[in-house]
C-alpha cells in the first residue's frame, strides 16, 4: 500500500518527461499503448519485473502547448497498478483506494503516448527510491 501513496505523489507532482540517466544496457524500458479509451503505459525492467498502468481515457481535446503550438490533450484515471513478477510471469494487481486522475499531452496521439509511458518509468522509478529509501530508515532506526 505504500507503493500506492509514493505512486499517487510522484504522479500529483507531475514528474517531468525524462528519465535519469541509466547504465548503458541495464536502463529499464519504457512503453505505452493506446486502444480507444485504454492507454497502458508499462516499465520492464532488465530482471524482467514489469509495473503497468492501466489508464483509463475520459477526455480527448485539443489544447495549445507550452511552445505555443497546438496538441492533444487526454484526461486519464488510474485505479490499479499490475505487477509481473519475473520468471514466473505471475501477475499480481493492485487497486488503489481512490483513482489518481492526471492529464497527458502532446503534439499528437503518438507524442502524447510516449510522454505518458516516459512520466510512468519516472514516476515508478521514484516511487521506489522513495520506498527503499523508507525501508533504510526504518531499518535504522529499529522499527
Amino acid at each position: 500500500m505504500r507503493f500506492f501513496w509514493i505512486l499517487a505523489a510522484a504522479l500529483a507532482l507531475g514528474a517531468p518527461a525524462h528519465l535519469t540517466a541509466q547504465p548503458p544496457g541495464r536502463a529499464p524500458v519504457c512503453r505505452g499503448a493506446l486502444d480507444g479509451d485504454r492507454l497502458t503505459t508499462t516499465i520492464e525492467f532488465p530482471n524482467g519485473y514489469v509495473v503497468e498502468g492501466p489508464w483509463r481515457i475520459s477526455r480527448r481535446r485539443p489544447v495549445a502547448l507550452e511552445d505555443g503550438g497546438s496538441g492533444v490533450a487526454m484526461n486519464a484515471s488510474l485505479d490499479r497498478i499490475v505487477e509481473v513478477q519475473p520468471g514466473t510471469g505471475e501477475r499480481v494487481t493492485t487497486p488503489f483506494p481512490e483513482p489518481i486522475e492526471t492529464t497527458f499531452d502532446g503534439q499528437n496521439e503518438q507524442a502524447l503516448v510516449q510522454r505518458a509511458a516516459q512520466i510512468w518509468c519516472l514516476t515508478v522509478l521514484r516511487a521506489q527510491q522513495n520506498q527503499q529509501r523508507d525501508e533504510a530508515r526504518q531499518g535504522r532506526s529499529g522499527n
